[in-house]
């Protein structure tokens, strides 16, 4: 962590004392979104990184241990950030600690070597993650190496501000997911060029998406304004569906929300018990190779 000279003000941060969630979870769920920082001593962030003019706290693999067991969840997709740039090494030490037990979406530079990858598919990285805030452009040629490599594409990307990037992530080699349900505004609704999208990216087959309430244009909880996409996505392809906590929600949610809360907006989002069964456990086993519970 910095020193206490640092006057830079820290993101909010998390509540570690959780209750106990309405929903109880089928065995195998899995979380499909979330970031370990730290701790920063051993895998410092990456300098000048997006976020840089915040501090934050070590949210580390002690931390998300505590909320899996709270929650009753078994598994995770963990999702470098962004905060980490292309250095994978907190990847891969979260891999070789619990390789039964979690996934990782990594973003590489375009010159990782091929002995790197090898390291890493061994370890557990499933998915290359392509974030329109880092980048500007889709390297296809690192798209074409990872995939040879049994990757999936994870773009966290803005419809509405990337329409250069559609046509190629309907081009994406073999699977692919959408981040916190394909960014869309949620003012423009299920008629929005961005939500129509989302779905036209469902209806290849080959594409999964995270249920998140990070879209929302609401500052508190409850978030409803996500309610009608949720619903549309639940209708329209349940079996290509994930659900992410975001947790520690870094540089996001102000103030910081109840995870507790927002694990429970499943019960509304997703009445049918079959169907989250679904989405917590077999869907990402589907899509990331989780053995069966």
């Amino acid at each position: 962590m910095a020193g206490t000279e640092d006057a830079r003000p820290f993101s909010p941060k998390i509540d570690r004392f959780y209750g106990k969630p309405k929903l109880k979870l089928p065995p195998g769920a899995c979380d499909c979104h979330f970031h370990f920082i730290g701790p920063q001593r051993l895998f410092p962030l990456k300098p000048n990184h997006l976020f840089s003019h915040l501090q934050f706290e070590d949210t580390p693999i002690e931390d998300w241990l505590k909320l899996q067991d709270a929650f009753g969840l078994s598994r995770g997709l963990h999702v470098q950030s962004m905060m980490y740039e292309n250095n994978y090494e907190i990847a891969l030490h979260a891999q070789c600690r619990l390789p039964d037990r979690l996934r990782a979406v990594v973003a590489p530079s375009s010159g990782i070597t091929d002995g790197e990858l090898d390291i890493l598919t061994k370890a557990g990285v499933v998915g290359y993650r392509i974030a329109h805030r880092v980048t500007k452009t889709i390297d296809a040629r690192l798209v074409a190496r990872t995939h040879e490599h049994g990757w999936s594409m994870h773009y966290l990307v803005k419809p509405d501000e990337q329409e250069d990037w559609k046509p190629q992530i309907l081009k994406s080699p073999g699977k692919f997911v959408l981040e916190h349900m394909g960014g869309v505004d949620p003012a423009k609704g299920i008629d929005g060029a961005a939500f129509k999208f989302v779905l036209e990216c469902l209806d290849t087959g080959r594409c999964w998406v995270k249920l998140s309430p990070r879209i929302s244009q609401q500052q508190t909880f409850p978030f409803s304004d996500t309610d009608p996409l949720v619903k549309k996505l639940v209708a329209h392809a349940p079996m290509r569906l994930l659900w992410g906590s975001d947790w520690p929600h870094p540089q996001y949610f102000k103030p910081m929300p109840n995870d507790v809360a927002l694990l429970d907006m499943m019960l509304d989002w997703v009445p049918d018990e079959a169907t989250r069964k679904r989405i917590f456990v077999d869907n990402p086993a589907e899509a990331f190779g989780f053995p069966p519970p």
